[in-house]
């Protein structure tokens, strides 16, 4: 039986006058029902989405006298409940369409008042508050809204990245036409070496590369689940506001402290600085120790206007940069790490030259320049020592040696690698148009070079195969540099 909520309001104690009165002047009346709303029928139904009980809310108004409330208005209201903002009940009087989220019904002689019920799309726990304003009583009809037929099957995550010889749970849902859950088994199975599953949805990681599990129910509903196996690491990538250090699964985001603007960013061989320029335009280059707040590099800025995208040499010995000044638009500079002796290293004549990237000893340097094909930029090897310079390849943006100087890596519309001699030329991202944003770095190991790619995403470029693994995690993310 429904609670009854009463509430006395001096119309009440009226009609208990009135009751009174009726009694003294031609003997007492007898009760036929507790005082407040009782509901007789059509509450606690379960029933699945968009239904329409066949039994009506019947509904019966005593008044504090326990008799009948004779035509007495009732309000009947659907109420929002669980992810349902609107109504997820609704009314309408038995004569009367379409279905409201309110209506209202006089009672008849008997007190009774009765209203057709439709349950929503949302599945879950519904109700219809009854209301009778004039004797200030209210009460609640509930309703269960169970799922529909399922018609599709989702996995989530729909597409991950995770980390070799892991494991993780992953979960599947079959819904009805509304996107409703419902309890249906489903099972899972997987078709690559990449990884494996259970039955029951547990993922087990093995080789890196891509892997596809799939999921389904007995009613033959089906969907896919992507997973990316990728090797461990972590990165620092400049932002809108500063630098960010990550694992490369998404995992220990942190920022770094007191770098507000970032255009480049480098780790030191040891991996525990970072050096990085403060803009694309006017800059100056700052290291830090990723806790303690930036320091400038170099204090002595005599001979040169701005300085832009540094990077280490790999026996850490000298901080590659190239800089505006003595009459250049931009040249290629380098300076110890502890910010001593800045020195000019060429090369001899040009207009822009820049986008340094040092061998491992240093005796080599690749950069970019327009001397050879104004106003695009060519990628270029200096040697240093001779101040003798190599033209490598037409179109060249951020070039990175490999480690071990077998390779060098460019930004040219795609990923492309060559060796240092200008050989072997070959673009290890997709054939085409598709412009890869400037910057990109190589693994420790050499096998993978991550770039920023087409969609804004960061992406893992395994050289040898050509295979691409987005980081999905990483849209904000730009000019990454990967941790030793």
């Amino acid at each position: 039986m429904a609670t009854v909520t009463r509430r006395r309001t001096p119309r009440l104690l009226a009609i208990v006058a009135a009751v009174f009165t009726s009694a003294t002047c031609h003997g007492p009346v007898e009760p036929t029902g507790p005082p407040g709303i009782t509901i007789v029928a059509g509450a606690d139904v379960a029933d699945s989405i968009d239904a329409r009980p066949a039994q009506a809310l019947l509904v019966e108004v005593h008044t504090l006298g326990g008799l009948p409330a004779r035509r007495v208005l009732v309000r009947f209201s659907g109420l929002p409940s669980g992810l349902a903002q609107n109504p997820n009940v609704r009314v309408a009087p038995v004569s009367f369409q379409p279905i409201l989220t309110f209506t209202e019904v006089f009672t008849d002689t008997s007190g009774r008042a009765r209203v057709l019920v439709a349950l929503g799309a949302v599945a879950g726990p519904g109700g219809v508050e009854i209301t009778v304003p004039e004797l200030g009583f209210a009460d609640t009809a509930w309703y269960t809204i169970n799922p529909g037929h399922g018609v599709s099957l989702v996995t989530e995550p729909a597409d991950t990245v995770v980390y070799q010889s892991r494991s993780f749970a992953l979960r599947a849902t079959v819904l009805d036409r509304y996107g409703n859950g419902r309890p249906d088994p489903v099972s899972f199975v997987a078709d690559s070496a990449s990884a494996s599953a259970s039955p029951g949805g547990t993922v087990i990681t093995h080789v890196l590369g891509r892997a596809r599990v799939r999921a389904g129910d007995g009613a033959g509903h089906a969907d896919t689940t992507w997973v990316s196996v990728i090797p461990t690491g972590t990165i620092a990538a400049t932002t809108s506001t500063g630098i960010v250090i990550v694992d490369l699964d998404g995992s220990n985001r942190r920022n770094v402290p007191g770098v507000a603007a970032a255009a480049w960013v480098d780790w030191s061989p040891a991996g525990d600085t970072l050096v990085f320029a403060s803009s694309d335009y006017e800059s100056w280059l700052y290291v830090t120790n990723t806790t303690a707040p930036p320091r400038r590099l170099i204090t002595d800025s005599t001979g040169r206007s701005s300085e832009w995208r540094p990077q280490y040499s790999r026996d850490g010995q000298w901080i590659y940069f190239s800089a505006a000044g003595n009459g250049r638009y931009q040249a290629l500079w380098r300076v110890r790490p502890d910010g001593s002796s800045p020195e000019f290293i060429g090369p001899a004549s040009g207009d822009n030259d820049g986008h340094v990237a040092p061998s491992s000893d240093g005796s080599r340097v690749a950069y970019v320049s327009n001397s050879c094909c104004y106003p695009n930029l060519g990628l270029f090897l200096l040697h240093v020592a001779s101040g003798v310079a190599d033209s490598l390849a037409p179109l060249a943006f951020s070039p990175r040696w490999s480690p071990g100087d077998s390779l060098i890596g460019f930004i040219s519309r795609g990923v492309l690698v060559l060796r240092p001699d200008g050989q072997g030329l070959r673009q290890i991202t997709p054939l085409g148009f598709a412009n890869y944003f400037q910057g990109l770095d190589w693994s420790p190991a050499g096998e993978w070079i991550i770039a920023r790619g087409p969609s804004g995403q960061l992406e893992l470029i395994r050289v040898a195969d050509r295979l691409i693994i987005t980081l999905p995690y990483f849209t904000d993310l730009d000019r990454p540099a990967w941790r030793p």
